[in-house]
């Protein structure tokens, strides 16, 4: 997964997803680990507003070849849905949160909580993340 992120400067929350994971992996993953994997892909997607920042802000820090950048560029949302598994939010807790270990699940809890933070603090002072 880390080959995914990308860390921004600048503007946006601090990190861009490159593309979706691998679509090899769902031939080589069991079943839970690919539900983990592909929930937390999409936690982090969420967290760099991935599918909710302006086109013209996302666009130019996706390589060419990214098949989140062609579906984000096509507005093709059945591209993206098809090329990373989405499971029913409902399972996240399960799915996810439950195996976490310690340590990553607070990780995660603290990138939520920053991507609160920066939100928060954006719309009091007025600025925009995105510019």
């Amino acid at each position: 997964m880390a080959d995914l992120v990308e860390a921004v400067s600048g503007k946006g929350l601090g990190f861009v997803l490159r593309d979706v994971p691998d679509p090899t992996l769902a031939d080589q993953l069991d079943a839970d680990s690919l539900s983990q994997l592909t929930m937390l892909w999409w936690q982090l997607a969420a967290c760099a507003e991935m599918t909710f920042a302006p086109l013209e802000a996302i666009l130019p820090l996706l390589p060419d070849e990214s098949i989140l950048r062609r579906a984000l560029e096509t507005e093709d949302a059945d591209l993206l849905f098809s090329s990373i598994w989405t499971l029913d939010p409902g399972h996240t807790g399960y799915r996810l949160w439950r195996p976490l270990d310690d340590r990553d699940w607070r990780d995660l809890l603290a990138l939520m909580d920053t991507y609160r933070r920066i939100r928060r603090i954006a719309a009091d002072t007025g600025v925009s993340v995105w510019e």
